[in-house]
């Protein structure tokens, strides 16, 4: 699953062979780089998707593009609105989820109505964008970290209703390290021609790394495609920023 999909340089994964029998696919909060990663895949190999947004005139651009692909309906409603959160899911056989901690939420209310609303909707595969909580390691519990362990509290959640789903771990995007200008994210040539990295993190602890824009929708469609089967209960995570390091310095 490669930076720089092409939909034309890879085999027909669509997952149908009708325009009648497409599955339908849920996407929530569509204009982050999560959501709009899964979309622009999922519509390349076969899947129709719902696509859900706060705002379609926040993003105007972004919103023309993924409205303008193909089989994906973009509908505008508030995840607080639990009517809106019932309609979504109607007649979905796939979902992707990830919230958000707006300020004026509560994330772990609307990560549970949205899979009781899949669970009631008949929903046969649920992939939710969660974290870990690391006060609840039992090798070594730490503080938990205010964002992440929401999304933990959620996960439990999801694994306590039974509804099949998977839980990749997006914690640490790669344009963090290009276009934030802090010295302990950015890249930062030296005169040898190399880079210096410096992570606010041990170099051998593992963290969730992933491109989103260009490898995370590749990722949660293959996960969907090989179905609750495969992947039921599992997380997906970590790299090491050692690993990471060695890795590029090889490249």
């Amino acid at each position: 699953m490669a930076s720089g999909y092409e939909a034309t340089s890879r085999p027909n994964l669509s997952p149908v062979s009708s325009q009648s029998q497409k599955m339908l696919l849920v996407v929530v909060n569509s204009s982050g780089r999560q959501g709009s990663s899964v979309i622009r895949v999922a519509s390349a190999v076969g899947y129709r998707v719902r696509g859900q947004l706060r705002n379609i005139r926040k993003n105007a651009s972004l919103s023309t593009e993924l409205s303008s692909l193909k089989d994906v309906e973009l509908v505008e409603g508030s995840l607080e609105d639990r009517a809106f959160v019932e309609r979504l899911f109607e007649g979905a056989e796939l979902a992707f989820i990830n919230t958000t901690p707006y300020g004026w939420t509560d994330e772990v209310a609307t990560g549970k109505s949205l899979a009781d609303a899949a669970k009631r909707a008949g929903v046969k595969f649920y992939v939710y964008s969660g974290l870990t909580d690391h006060s609840k390691h039992q090798d070594r519990p730490l503080a938990p970290l205010p964002l992440w362990g929401t999304k933990f509290e959620v996960e439990e959640y999801i694994r306590a209703i039974g509804i099949p789903a998977a839980f990749p771990y997006v914690g640490c995007y790669h344009n963090n390290f290009s276009s934030r200008p802090y010295p302990l994210w950015q890249l930062t040539p030296i005169p040898d021609g190399s880079f210096e990295w410096r992570t606010p993190f041990p170099a051998n602890v593992g963290i969730p790394f992933i491109d989103t824009e260009h490898d995370l929708g590749a990722a949660v469609i293959q996960i969907l495609k090989d179905g609750p089967r495969k992947w039921n209960g599992k997380r997906f995570v970590y790299h090491t920023p050692g690993y990471i390091c060695i890795t590029v310095s090889g490249s």
